[in-house]
């Protein structure tokens, strides 16, 4: 679409009605127009209009070259419309939500004392873990000195880049135990500003797959926090059967939401410091996910039951049209099935002539002799076996034509 067609419609129509149209929405469209320096009408414009008020457009401002806006394709406009109006909902509740939450300053505790069940729960989880690589790391020790090679090097542990993975009823954290006491007092900080928000927060799922769901106004979100890790290049060991690869942590954390947020997609990356400075804009946002995430899933399961409503009635529209094309061919079959009935008759009726004929004639032979016994008797049974095929087909038309229902053949 060109610039100047884009202007005509955008005075024609409102925004809000236009943007789905064309498969944006209405802030999508207006953000469109700017970038094309298209004026666009003013606020109270078709209300004025509507009241019968003089209202002028503002003139396209003039360019060298009218230029092609690339809008969503048209097979898409309808679905890209729905989601654009869908998203545009969902990000004015986070928004909202958002800007009414108030809070209070967080600070990362010193100790994890009287912590949270599901932050003792992963405390325990990774003190288990530094248990073994104590225990790893003093039979490398001995085995080094006796001279012998060293099998114990596997873990049994879910892991990931040389980071550990938390298992079922712990927070999801992927990282290693370096800094683990500080990733654990920054997530303490962190559901202690979620509860205090009004959040429930539960573990579910299991083994590597376990998640940490926190829930609120009716919708729910899944966290997931990475520490980063680099590969560490060193040369073989010598001696050593199995020398597993190393990695280091890095002072770089990413926090995520873990569905699938394509709407309002968040995630926070930083460092240690970055993180802490950040905590109180990541909990006020992680509060307002939630309410946000339940509009979007009523809107989707709406679209759904309207899609589903629609294909029913699509359906139905079609098993009526079929039915009625079905109908339509029998009548169209009886119809013409009417002129081989009637030469049919024709047919038969020219036989029943013969035949009267024929035993006009045989009783013209026989007369009134008495020892033509036989032939009068063979022809009195055929007389009173023989019918009109044309009183015959009357009678048919005229039960047919007495049913509750017209004959097919009948002029519809």
């Amino acid at each position: 679409m060109k610039r100047s067609e884009l202007y005509e419609l955008v005075w024609k129509t409102p925004l809000r009605h236009l943007g789905p149209q064309l498969g944006m929405s209405d802030v999508g469209l207006s953000k469109l127009c700017r970038r094309y320096d298209i004026p666009v009408p003013p606020v109270g414009f078709w209300t004025r209009l509507a009241a019968g008020k003089p209202c002028l457009p503002t003139p396209l401002p003039p360019t060298d070259v009218d230029a092609v806006l690339r809008l969503p394709e048209k097979g898409k406009t309808a679905e890209q419309s729905v989601d654009a109006t869908r998203l545009q909902q969902v990000r004015q509740t986070f928004s909202r939500a958002k800007n009414g939450i108030a809070v209070p300053p967080i600070e990362i505790p010193p100790s994890l004392d009287n912590c949270h069940p599901l932050v003792a729960r992963t405390t325990r989880f990774f003190q288990s873990i530094e248990r073994e690589e104590q225990k790893r790391a003093r039979d490398r020790e001995r085995a080094a000195g006796q001279g012998r090679p060293y099998f114990g090097g596997i873990t049994g542990r879910h892991m990931s880049m040389g980071r550990y993975i938390t298992g079922e009823g712990c927070l999801r954290i992927t990282a290693t135990t370096a800094n683990i006491d500080w990733i654990l007092r920054f997530h303490e900080a962190l559901l202690r500003g979620l509860v205090a928000g009004g959040c429930h927060i539960v573990a579910s799922g299991k083994d590597s797959r376990n998640t940490v769901e926190i829930r609120r106004a009716g919708g729910s979100i899944c966290l997931n926090f990475a520490e980063q890790a680099e590969k560490i290049v060193k040369p073989r060991s010598k001696g050593v059967f199995y020398d597993p690869t190393e990695y280091r942590a890095r002072d770089v954390y990413k926090l995520k939401l873990e569905r699938g947020w394509s709407a309002i997609a968040r995630q926070w990356t930083g460092t240690r410091q970055q993180m802490e400075k950040r905590l109180p804009e990541i909990t006020q946002a992680l509060i307002a996910f939630p309410e946000a995430e339940a509009l979007r899933s009523k809107l989707v399961a709406e679209e759904a039951a309207m899609r589903a409503k629609a294909q029913q009635e699509a359906d139905l529209a079609r098993r009526i049209a079929a039915a009625a094309e079905e109908a339509r061919a029998k009548r169209r079959e009886a119809r013409t099935s009417q002129l081989p009935r009637a030469l049919a008759v024709g047919e038969a009726l020219g036989d029943y002539h013969r035949v009267l004929d024929m035993l006009s004639r045989l009783e013209v032979i026989a007369g009134d002799k008495s020892e033509e016994e036989a032939l009068h008797t063979w022809i009195a049974l055929v007389r009173d076996s023989l019918k009109d095929p044309v009183h015959g087909l009357a009678d048919a038309l005229r039960a047919e034509g007495a049913a509750l229902d017209r004959p097919l053949w009948w002029p519809g």
